[in-house]
């Protein structure tokens, strides 16, 4: 995430207005088990048993640290032990929190994990970590065709990534919103952009999806990165999170965009 930082403290504590969302970036590490030494131990049991059963230690590395990031951040938001926080899930998996009207939605991939955060919400977020493989037959597959047409046109094109991770962050942020992750086809409805903005709408039976937000987010070299959230987003804050930093919470932006 780029951008001029607008304050040298997260906003931890202070709540979040209607059409405010924030946006953590938490760096994961890749180096092992040695990573997280230094980090509280905030997660639960249930936790501790889902990182003991992964097989790789990358894997349970950059778990325990995005659980780890996920809860501390909660935590200070609602004032609360981040230990003792309660997670529920919506029936496709969606965790929320219990007892708390603080919609969160968690996101990873190689290297690094997106938290986003709104009230009430919902919210969904999502990050891809960008490679050179030709993604048009997914998209083909996958995607309305106007999207899956703009995918075509631009495989090959030299001058940056192919329009297919914009495409895939956007609708995975929206059905992560809606709760319904994978389980809601992707090709059932069209993401559109707003010219040179960061801001797209969703189109059904091309009729635009009032109600809902979807704004691409500007990531770190090599990442692409979109969040949805249900009524406006007029506020859009940035934070990093980095284990074992001595500040964990630098301010990475801010946007102001409606």
């Amino acid at each position: 995430m780029s951008g001029v930082a607008a304050a040298t403290r997260a906003p931890y504590r202070t709540g979040l207005a209607a059409g405010t969302v924030d946006v953590w970036h938490i760096r994961l590490p890749g180096d092992g088990a040695g990573a997280v030494r230094g980090l509280p131990p905030l997660l639960d049991a249930r936790e501790r048993a889902r990182a003991a059963a992964m097989v790789s230690e990358r894997d349970r590395t950059a778990f325990t640290v995005a659980r780890t990031a996920l809860r501390d951040i909660l935590g200070r938001y609602l004032d609360r032990d981040q230990a003792a926080l309660r997670f529920g899930a919506g029936r496709y998996g969606k965790p929320y929190l219990e007892d708390a009207r603080l919609a969160f939605n968690l996101s990873h991939t190689a290297g690094a994990a997106l938290l986003a955060l709104a009230a009430p919400g919902p919210v969904g977020v999502d990050i891809e970590r960008i490679t050179a493989a030709d993604r048009t037959a997914m998209a083909e597959r996958w995607f309305a065709p106007a999207e899956a047409a703009a995918v075509r046109a631009g495989a090959g094109r030299a001058g940056g990534p192919s329009p297919f991770w914009a495409y895939w962050t956007c609708k995975e942020s929206y059905v992560k919103a809606l709760g319904l992750g994978l389980a809601h086809p992707l090709d059932r409805f069209e993401v559109r952009f707003a010219g040179a903005t960061a801001d797209a709408a969703v189109f059904r039976g091309g009729r635009r999806h009032d109600g809902w937000r979807v704004r691409r987010l500007d990531l770190p070299a090599g990442y692409a990165g979109a969040v949805t959230v249900r009524g406006p987003l007029t506020r859009l804050r940035t934070w990093s999170w980095t284990p074992g930093a001595a500040n964990a919470t630098r301010a990475e932006g801010i946007s102001h965009h409606g």
